[in-house]
């Protein structure tokens, strides 16, 4: 089925969301497992979860929790798109479905945590800039989404990095850095 298909509603299915582990740093991989009905609504089409890494909340009361940034497209003549988190607090066991950023049109999305333990959810959109959220909770609800002018896109995905350097709390953003082409990688 593809993408058409689905989101009209006359596949013969729909995106379906699976989880799988490592316990040997890659060298082999656990059975995957459907976890689809967790986190995923019936109205809901296509489905994507990343295409970049998740991360692990490193601080707060939600310290320890596996989040997964992913984005859906609803089934239907709309078909509205919007970015979402997926996250787990016993380390893969059961996936819930978190908070769905407040804007149509978000797509792929990317997530990391700030300095203060919230969460920054940067997603694609159709504008030539990203859009951007905060979740204050752990990822459960994101607030009002904006655009952030700093950092223009050809309508592509991107990729963000929360590391320290030199002792300080930083965030390496990368993607083709051009408003009209993919090209500029930076």
């Amino acid at each position: 089925d593809d993408i058409g298909e689905i989101n009209r509603g006359t596949s013969e299915d729909t995106r379906r969301v699976f989880y799988t582990w490592s316990d040997d740093d890659g060298l082999s991989w656990e059975e995957p497992e459907e976890i689809t009905s967790s986190v995923k609504k019936p109205h809901w089409g296509w489905y994507a979860t990343g295409p970049v890494h998740g991360i692990q909340i490193s601080q707060g009361e939600h310290k320890g929790r596996l989040i997964i940034a992913c984005d859906y497209i609803e089934v239907g003549p709309d078909r509205e798109g919007y970015s979402h988190v997926i996250y787990s607090d016993d380390g893969g066991e059961t996936w819930n479905l978190g908070g769905v950023a407040p804007h149509p049109g978000a797509n792929e999305s990317t997530v990391a945590e700030l300095s203060d333990g919230r969460l920054m959810l940067n997603m694609r959109s159709g504008d030539p800039v990203r859009l951007v959220s905060i979740s204050d909770d752990g990822g459960e609800t994101w607030g009002e989404v904006t655009l952030d002018y700093e950092l223009n896109e050809p309508t592509c995905q991107g990729s963000l990095l929360a590391c320290e350097v030199e002792g300080r709390h930083t965030l390496l953003f990368s993607n083709p850095a051009s408003s009209a082409e993919r090209i500029k990688m930076t």
